[in-house]
């Protein structure tokens, strides 16, 4: 049996971790686990990598990764037009700028800009929409016909027993002493006095008859929504606004008052199957009579109220959810919020968000520049998130536990990071971990092998920063332009927004 003294045993162990560290540098030596991501030009060799640039392709209606392609001039085209040479002329690429609505325009998903007509007609799918300037003008004013309600003054002359006051009945039937019940309801008042006068020219010699609508309660239009009566009003309470004078919009509105949240720009007119929009703010604030639509029996005026509901947070002075109008643009919603903090606020990472996506707006050029271009119409359930430029906080989505933000105080490496989402699944491809860094306008792109880190076969690190945005994916990455365009413009939303929107 041999013995080992404690001295021999040192040695030993000694002896045992020199050639274990000697056999793995020997059999592993250390390797490069971060590598920034470039974009080739097309049909460039790989050690002339090409710049990344990050552009809205308006062909794909997205953004996308890689150098603009310039369209090809007709004039500077070689000029070969032999059938054999058509492979090797470039094709030709014509760039058309369509020309701008007039007025207000309407920014949607994939910043497409409408006309107010095009955005007030998708309000109202499958339904015949005319504008007030569209509507077939009236030569002369619509002649009166008896109708159900309406009460008739009947004079017959030198005969008082027969002079009175009758009510139409809802069967659009009169009754008449004498006569019984007549059929009255379409009738104009020069037929209804000779029906009339036949009736009665048996029991009257030469019957002389006037007849005068005393209320015309049959020419009925309906307010309906933000509009309330004033406290004192002439007259009995009935259903619905009697059509008198010119039966006229404006003439209408006249007798009453709108609520202050009523949406007076998003008002319209039922009638039939037709919608009219009309814009009340043009006609009663600015005087604008285009929109002061003729009014027939019938008709119901909607005036609403505010249709939509945005949420604002972040570095604004008053974040909350609002119910906003159909024309609010986003300087009206936060002006609505009190304003931008301008010290605090990181107006290069405030995003909008629409069904989970973010809309290419820049808050910078709107707010720094004034570029009205950015200054895009709000829909129901849009999100503006403004971040604080000194909040330390970074984003992990992908195959990790909790995927989310992360906020932090000390320097965090992307090792802690990941531990601080929950650590990987095990669909994780740790070998090839995508760090987006920067404005999401011109990123930073980062290809991380964490696997060779976390075996140590690499003794990099990769050090957090304020706003970084970390993916970890379940499959190789072979086309980056691909890729990115997929990813990125919804890395924030997928699994970011819900968050921030609990932490407000």
């Amino acid at each position: 049996m041999m013995i080992f003294t404690k001295q021999k045993t040192y040695h030993i162990l000694a002896f045992l971790l020199l050639s274990s560290f000697l056999y793995q540098s020997c059999a592993s030596p250390p390797t490069a686990a971060i590598r920034r991501v470039e974009f080739r030009e097309p049909g460039k060799k790989a050690e002339g990598p090409g710049p990344s640039r990050w552009h809205w392709d308006e062909s794909k209606k997205a953004f996308v990764y890689g150098p603009k392609v310039k369209p090809v001039n007709e004039k500077e085209m070689p000029a070969k037009e032999k059938e054999g040479d058509k492979e090797k002329i470039p094709p030709v690429v014509k760039e058309v700028t369509p020309p701008q609505p007039a007025g207000k325009t309407y920014i949607r998903m994939q910043v497409e800009a409408l006309s107010r007509k095009d955005y007030i007609k998708a309000r109202f799918p499958e339904k015949k929409v005319y504008f007030p300037e569209e509507l077939k003008p009236l030569e002369k004013k619509p002649e009166y016909h008896v109708g159900p309600d309406d009460v008739l003054h009947v004079l017959v002359w030198n005969q008082p027993d027969l002079t009175m006051d009758v009510v139409v009945r809802k069967d659009g039937s009169i009754s008449m002493p004498l006569l019984g019940n007549i059929k009255v309801e379409g009738l104009a008042i020069p037929e209804l006095e000779d029906v009339l006068k036949k009736g009665f020219t048996p029991f009257v010699e030469k019957p002389h008859i006037i007849v005068n609508p005393k209320e015309i309660n049959s020419q009925r239009i309906f307010l309906v929504g933000r509009i309330r009566k004033p406290d004192i009003s002439i007259g009995p309470v009935r259903l619905g606004y009697l059509l008198r004078g010119g039966n006229t919009l404006l003439e209408m509105l006249s007798d009453v008052e709108f609520y202050p949240d009523a949406d007076l720009a998003a008002s319209y007119v039922t009638r039939e199957d037709l919608i009219i929009p009309v814009d009340l703010k043009a006609l009663v604030k600015d005087g604008d009579l285009t929109q002061n639509v003729l009014l027939e029996p019938g008709d119901k005026v909607v005036i609403p109220g505010p249709m939509k509901e945005i949420t604002i947070l972040g570095e604004v002075r008053t974040p909350d959810k609002y119910k906003v109008n159909l024309d609010t643009t986003l300087t009206d919603a936060l002006s609505i919020a009190k304003g931008v903090n301008k010290d605090s606020a990181d107006l290069y990472m405030a995003y909008v968000a629409r069904n989970r996506q973010i809309l290419p707006i820049n808050l910078k050029r709107l707010l720094d520049i004034g570029d009205m271009s950015q200054n895009m119409i709000m829909e129901d359930g849009d999100i503006i998130y403004i971040p604080n430029i000194n909040e330390k906080k970074f984003y992990v989505l992908g195959e990790v536990a909790k995927p989310g933000v992360v906020y932090y105080s000390d320097p965090v490496d992307l090792v802690e990071a990941l531990a601080r989402a929950g650590g990987f699944l095990t669909t994780a491809r740790r070998s090839q971990v995508v760090v987006v860094r920067g404005d999401i306008r011109s990123p930073q792109i980062y290809e991380i092998n964490l696997l060779s880190m976390m075996e140590g076969r690499s003794m990099e690190r990769f050090a957090m920063q304020k706003g970084d945005i970390v993916y970890i994916p379940r499959t190789a990455i072979a086309d980056w332009n691909v890729f990115l365009s997929q990813i990125l413009p919804t890395l924030q939303a997928v699994d970011i927004i819900d968050v921030i929107r609990s932490r407000h």
